[in-house]
């Protein structure tokens, strides 16, 4: 475990219910939004022992390599060869899986780039009253009430859906450097971006 940070712990979570399995589940605050919300609040440890390809690191040997979901199997007979199994059932759930190749999804934590639209979010629902919306509900609903739940927004997503980001970071200081305009981008080449 991290320093000060907790882990094998019971807390609480509004996420958990009574009605959908044993009313109690574990948290991976490095693997989902709710759990890292959750972790954040009670000091958890941010274990991630999971790689960018859904395979287990190092840090879980014997199954280093392995992919998450194939491990599932050798990890319920290894307990069982313990002697910590107490069941194994089988039931069905929600669960992320990829629209085109139908491979299970990981929601992973990753470093990522914001911009703190929700310091905005009073300002931005004030404005949306004033628009003129074809149909009107469209402005009172489904992008009112987008904006009403207006969180930062993520720009630095990778892969599919990444947003091109001109940052430039130098490699001996780290200093960082938005381009903002062509004449910026012209001085800083040297090259006309006319």
């Amino acid at each position: 475990p991290e320093e000060g940070k907790r882990s094998f712990v019971v807390v609480e979570a509004e996420f958990v219910t009574l009605d959908s399995g044993t009313g109690i589940v574990h948290m991976a605050p490095a693997f989902g939004e709710d759990d890292y919300q959750v972790g954040i609040r009670e000091n958890l440890s941010f274990f991630k022992p999971v790689d960018v390809n859904g395979q287990f690191t190092e840090e879980v040997a014997p199954w280093a390599g392995l992919h998450v979901k194939k491990a599932d199997p050798k990890i319920i007979k290894h307990l069982q060869e313990q002697g910590s199994l107490l069941g194994v059932q089988n039931y069905s759930h929600d669960y992320p899986y990829h629209d085109r190749c139908d491979n299970p999804l990981i929601y992973f934590a990753t470093p990522s780039w914001f911009i703190k639209t929700s310091e905005m979010r009073d300002r931005l629902v004030e404005a949306n009253k004033d628009i003129t919306w074809a149909p009107p509900e469209v402005g009172a609903g489904r992008f009112g009430n987008w904006l009403a739940g207006n969180i930062d927004w993520s720009l630095s997503r990778t892969r599919f859906w990444g947003t091109p980001l001109n940052v430039w970071i130098c490699e001996d200081c780290g200093c960082q450097h938005l381009p903002t305009c062509r004449d910026d981008l012209s001085r800083l080449t040297g090259q006309d971006q006319s």
